[in-house]
């Protein structure tokens, strides 16, 4: 048994024979880091944003057999999901 990321694991899972992926306790949220108020924050965004919209992003996920685990919206600075 192993416990680990929810996109390792289910990619794991279609490529390791004999894995089974079993389901997801809980998410966390990954995303890109910059300083506080850089202009280089919304650039990310609003290029992942445009990656969801044209379905680009949709694509990538499906691609590397994980569909539907990515977000609906990249967001500067969402708040806690703890």
């Amino acid at each position: 048994m192993f416990f680990g990321p929810t996109l390792g694991l289910k990619y794991d899972a279609t490529h390791v024979p004999n894995t089974t992926y079993l389901g997801e306790i809980s998410a966390t949220p990954v995303g890109f880091v910059t300083a506080k108020g850089s202009p280089v924050g919304k650039a990310l965004s609003d290029a992942v944003n445009k990656l969801i919209a044209d379905g680009t992003y949709a694509k990538i996920f499906a691609k590397w057999g994980v569909p539907g685990t990515g977000i609906t919206k990249s967001e500067v600075d969402p708040a806690a999901t703890f």
